[in-house]
Order: C-alpha cells, then sequence, then structure tokens
C-alpha cells in the first residue's frame, strides 16, 4: 500500500492548480481511492482499499477558517488556481478566507468536494483527465534550459530549473546526443540529435573515465568535448533520476560504470 514518502514524491511535482489533475492521476495509482485536507493547517488523511488510512501531519501554520462561505470569490479562486495563477499555499489560505474548511477528493468519481466548518458541501468540481491535459514542459523549455550548460559546473543549476519544469529522469544518449525527458504522468519529451553521430568504444575505462568527469565537474572542458570523451571511454548513456539527486553513467552492455550524487 502507498506510503507518506510516495505521497509526498507525488506531491513535490505540483506547483499550481494546473498541475492538480496529474497529481489526482498519480495518487490513484499508488492506490489512494480518496483524501482530505484540512484548510486550517494542511493536515491530510489519505484512504484506501480495505479500509487502509494514512495520516500526513501539518503543512504549515495555523490560519483561521472563515465563518460565512464567499462562494463568488471561491469560485474566482479556484478558477485562478486551475490556470496556474496560485500556488498550494495560496488557495489554501484563500480557501479559508473564503469559509472553506477542508476538500474532499474522490479519486473513485474523480471529484473535489469543498465543505465548510458546519460540514455543507459548498462546491463540487470534476477533476479533468490528465491524460488530455498540456505537458508540464515542452522540448522549446528544455532545450532553451540545456543550452546554458557551458560546462559541468553549470550542471547542478539546470538539474534543479528542468525539475521545476516537472521532470522526473531523464537519458541522454552519447552517440549522437538526443535526450528523452520523463515525467511523473509517463510523458516523454524527445530532443533529437545535435551532432554528427559518435562511435562509442566496446569496453568502459572506469578510471580514465572518472578522470575526465572530474575535469568537467570543475569547469575545465565543455559539453561537446565531454560527449566525446564518453564515446572514447566507453560510456554510453547517462541516466538522471530527479527523486534520488543521482546520475547513472552505462557502459553498451548496459552495466553500470558510476553512480554519482548530484550537489544540491
Amino acid at each position: 500500500m502507498f506510503t507518506l514518502q510516495q505521497i509526498k514524491e507525488k506531491k513535490m511535482q505540483v506547483r499550481t492548480g494546473a498541475d492538480f489533475p496529474v497529481l489526482a492521476m498519480n495518487l490513484k495509482k499508488l492506490g489512494v481511492t480518496y483524501y482530505e485536507t484540512k484548510m486550517e493547517d494542511g493536515r491530510s488523511v489519505y484512504h484506501g482499499e480495505n479500509g487502509y488510512e494514512l495520516l500526513a501531519g501539518p503543512n504549515y501554520e495555523s490560519i483561521t477558517v472563515a465563518e460565512k462561505v464567499n462562494l463568488k470569490q471561491l469560485n474566482a479562486d479556484i478558477l485562478n488556481h486551475q490556470q496556474g495563477k496560485s500556488d498550494y499555499f495560496e488557495i489554501s489560505r484563500q480557501c479559508a478566507d473564503n469559509g472553506i474548511a477542508k476538500w474532499a477528493v474522490c479519486l473513485i468519481s474523480m471529484t473535489c468536494t469543498y465543505v465548510d466548518k458546519a460540514g455543507s458541501k459548498v462546491w463540487v468540481e470534476n477533476i479533468p483527465d490528465a491524460s488530455v491535459q498540456t505537458p508540464t514542459f515542452t522540448v522549446e523549455q528544455l532545450r532553451t534550459a540545456h543550452g546554458k550548460v557551458k560546462s559541468g559546473a553549470d550542471f547542478p543549476s539546470y538539474i534543479k530549473e528542468i525539475k521545476a519544469f516537472g521532470v522526473t529522469h531523464y537519458e541522454t544518449y552519447v552517440s549522437d546526443g538526443h535526450i528523452d525527458y520523463h515525467s511523473g504522468d509517463d510523458y516523454t519529451a524527445k530532443v533529437p540529435s545535435k551532432y554528427d553521430p559518435l562511435v562509442v568504444a566496446d569496453t568502459a575505462k572506469r578510471e580514465e573515465f572518472k578522470a575526465e568527469l572530474l575535469a568537467h565537474q570543475q569547469g575545465k572542458t565543455d559539453f561537446l568535448t565531454f560527449i566525446k570523451m564518453c564515446a572514447t571511454f566507453g560510456i554510453e548513456k547517462w541516466a538522471i533520476c530527479m527523486d534520488k539527486m543521482t546520475c547513472t553513467y552505462y557502459d553498451k552492455s548496459g552495466n553500470e560504470i558510476l553512480v554519482e550524487a548530484i550537489p544540491q
């Protein structure tokens, strides 16, 4: 059954209300059937099958929930949130100001219900199908971010930027430089090759590669020089995992040659 860490990882991908349909889909995949979040401090309770229940503690300092519901302002604030104009903490505060004590999300009916302090349903909305939502990142965004990388010293900033886009992991292929970027909702953006094909050596030379990698990380070589070095020393690809913040280098046989922690 799902854990708090799994839920936390999925919620970290949410920046605004525009990301909520994807979050709902991801939580449903974990086995969450229903959950409630209190506006007072962000506490949540998540339910699964066979009576499984998981409590999540406060997310922020306590705020006061208004006694009277302002439905017109609530609708306006929800719309802005869905359009990506407010983050989680802002919509929580706005809901409290508008008299909403909690929201209840049913992942079976795919609805979100806003409830006042008396326990009355104030507003019920359908959660859009995430499969028809606009992807959280585009090839052009990824190209622009990657274009800022002049040497290995720029790599941590690049990772931070694309992680904010919603990228969960990606692979870079040395032979031609194409990159496959993935999100948590199974979306993939493929950035095509950017240079003439390179021949990757059949046998990896781990120690030589480590020495050249260190020089690259210190800003002593540019990206293309690094790519050519990878091919020479038998590195076929590297894979980045945003959850673990690791970079793993592989040879042509799929063997792990080196795993590094990405500086944060």
